[in-house]
């Protein structure tokens, strides 16, 4: 139950932190070019708010994403080299006893 429980926390999370990053990344590409009003601009206040929250949360979620795809791409290339070395199927490889 706990094992259930604490999958479906991560998944919630996964979302929550892909929605804020999507999020702030749209918000800032809706606003670019926005007329500011002067000191107290609400945009300007959330644009800063979104840079913030993207550099905080975004480049440590890259290198982590960078990281991944470094491990995966290295399994699927040592798969695909040390397959071929044991593809040889012989009654030895398989350990078949014959027993009369």
């Amino acid at each position: 139950m706990s094992k259930n429980r604490s999958r479906v926390l991560s998944w919630i999370v996964l979302i929550v932190f892909s929605f804020v990053i999507f999020s702030s990344s749209l918000f800032i590409i809706a606003h670019a070019g926005h007329d500011c009003t002067g000191d107290d601009c609400s945009v300007c206040m959330e644009l800063s708010e979104c840079h913030k929250t993207l550099n905080s949360f975004a480049a440590p979620a890259g290198g982590m994403l960078q990281l991944a795809l470094v491990l995966i791409i290295a399994a699927v290339i040592t798969k695909t080299l040390i397959k071929p070395c044991y593809d040889h199927i012989t009654l030895i490889s398989l350990k078949v006893e014959l027993l009369n």
